[in-house]
């Protein structure tokens, strides 16, 4: 399906389940860049399901790991939700139960496709750029909206020249060249010189950068641009080796524990606490699901002096940057407790 969408969104898997399995309610959930379409979506479902309730979930979604299933379940009793635009979570990086034996509603994963390829202008920007940092050996990313173009772009770029390198995928978490916000492991292996970063915005490539320190040249397909976002990930860096720094000599600290489906990890907390305590640290653990800067700083006080964020590795790097103490990545504090700045662990 794509009804005039810039994604092409295959519905007729929920519409067959639905069928054979009886269900009766449905829930939506996506990203906030695709619920501008969500009524297109609920509208077809509500025709080629007649009889079945279909909700729209509203509230932010930020990935797999944002399911807030608990939540749905409790209130609405679905039999199914389907998330739309991501791909499962993959279980080694959380330890929450997704879905309750013999309880709780199915989940369905949809890819959400993107239509929109940049043109070849926009692709030969990408290699002089690519060449600009010495880049031959280059190394494809991308995130789930665009893994059925990177055959294409490894033909094009390989056509000018260049020894690209593909990830292999870890099926049905990842496909191949995909990168997640808080999992660079597949392009943390990889023997290459650069990478080129094929989709909007900056969130993933700046983590890319972060994760492997080599430069990266996003090729955007909605703006059809090629841009160098390696001065920006070593602005960045700089930023979090300051704040590494400044939490070294921190004696208190606040762990923060996730409460999000997906973002609830004690294997972390539980090898943070040990290293503190080991480091002579005292320590709070704080529980938040939903932690903004109101959030935190409702917390704050004297008593601490330096936080670590074991929910999302994203939110020190991207929403407290600036935050008036220092508040890391898991793999930041190993850093400030070892008393090292090299060399840079992220995200975990």
């Amino acid at each position: 399906m794509d009804s005039g969408m810039p994604y092409t969104i295959d519905l007729d898997p929920v519409v067959s389940l639905a069928r054979s399995q009886g269900y009766r309610r449905i829930v939506l959930q996506m990203p906030d860049g695709l619920k501008q379409y969500a009524y297109k979506l609920a509208q077809r479902l509500s025709e080629d399901l007649p009889g079945v309730e279909v909700l729209i979930h509203m509230d932010h979604n930020y990935g797999a790991c944002d399911l807030q299933y608990p939540q749905l379940w409790e209130a609405l009793r679905p039999d199914l939700i389907v998330h739309i635009g991501h791909s499962p979570y993959p279980a080694d990086i959380s330890s929450s139960i997704v879905e309750p034996r013999g309880r709780g509603p199915r989940i369905l994963y949809l890819p959400a496709l993107s239509n929109s390829y940049p043109s070849r202008g926009a692709v030969e920007d990408a290699a002089r750029l690519l060449l600009g940092r010495g880049v031959e050996r280059v190394g494809i990313a991308t995130t789930s909206q665009h893994v059925h173009m990177v055959k294409r772009l490894a033909e094009d770029l390989s056509g000018m020249g260049f020894r690209v390198e593909v990830g292999r995928s870890s099926r049905p978490y990842l496909s191949e060249a995909q990168v997640l916000g808080c999992d660079y492991r597949l392009h943390r292996s990889m023997r290459v010189d650069g990478f080129i970063y094929l989709g909007g915005g900056v969130f993933h490539p700046l983590g890319l950068y972060l994760a492997t320190m080599k430069p990266v040249i996003k090729l955007d397909p909605y703006e059809d641009r090629a841009v160098d976002l390696t001065g920006e990930g070593e602005k960045l860096y700089r930023v979090r080796l300051y704040k590494v720094s400044e939490a070294m000599d921190a004696r208190r600290w606040g762990i923060i524990v996730g409460l999000k489906t997906g973002q609830y990890r004690p294997w972390l907390v539980d090898r943070l606490r040990r290293m503190m305590e080991r480091h002579g640290r005292r320590y709070i653990l704080l529980a938040s699901e939903n932690l903004d800067r109101e959030t935190l700083s409702s917390i704050d006080g004297e008593w601490f002096e330096a936080y670590t964020v074991t929910s999302c590795p994203r939110l020190p790097t991207d929403d407290y940057w600036d935050y008036h103490k220092p508040v890391l990545t898991p793999g930041e504090a190993v850093m400030a407790l070892r008393g090292f700045l090299e060399p840079y662990l992220f995200p975990w």
